[in-house]
């Protein structure tokens, strides 16, 4: 993997729908109005990329765990679709949602995967290494493209400081 420092975790989701609408303009120009697909309780910040980048969000509905539903999400998946996003954990309920399933999914259909892990990546692998039963959600996960962790939550840096990580 490799990446980069950010200013944030905004910046950090800013620049992944950022690199998804370069990529499609490279490999996929025919896709003229690009989309991402994404749950209803992802970050407030990819509506801020979308605006920024000319992507429209196609927002997922959730099922009764607060969770993506992978019917809802698999759904609204198209020919202009750039990227798919899921949390780990999210935002507003802080469950994560079924990365492995998700994973699978973008894999199948050639598409990006971003995880937002700005709460759970400075967690996440602790409760791992304390023996806590943690689904998988990071790079060991095929299909899995990107993920952007907050340092500044739990990671003991000061605020504005998040990295966006890149499978390859």
């Amino acid at each position: 993997a490799c990446g980069t420092m950010t200013s944030g975790g905004t910046e950090s989701l800013l620049l992944a729908v950022k690199m998804a609408r370069d990529h499609a303009r490279k490999k996929k120009p025919w896709i003229r109005r690009p989309n991402i697909v994404l749950p209803r309780s992802a970050h407030p910040a990819f509506d801020k990329a979308g605006e920024y980048f000319g992507v429209a969000l196609k927002h997922a509905a959730l099922d009764d765990e607060m969770r993506v539903d992978m019917k809802s999400l698999k759904k609204l998946v198209d020919r202009n679709t750039v990227m798919v996003v899921a949390s780990a954990p999210q935002y507003p309920h802080g469950v994560m949602d079924p990365i492995e399933q998700v994973g699978a999914f973008a894999q199948k259909k050639k598409l990006l995967f971003h995880v937002d892990a700005c709460v759970g990546g400075m967690v996440l692998p602790f409760l791992e290494k304390l023996g806590q039963p943690v689904p998988a959600w990071d790079f060991r996960v095929p299909g899995v493209t990107t993920i952007s962790a907050d340092l500044h939550k739990y990671g003991y840096t000061a605020k504005g400081a998040s990295v966006i990580m890149h499978r390859n």
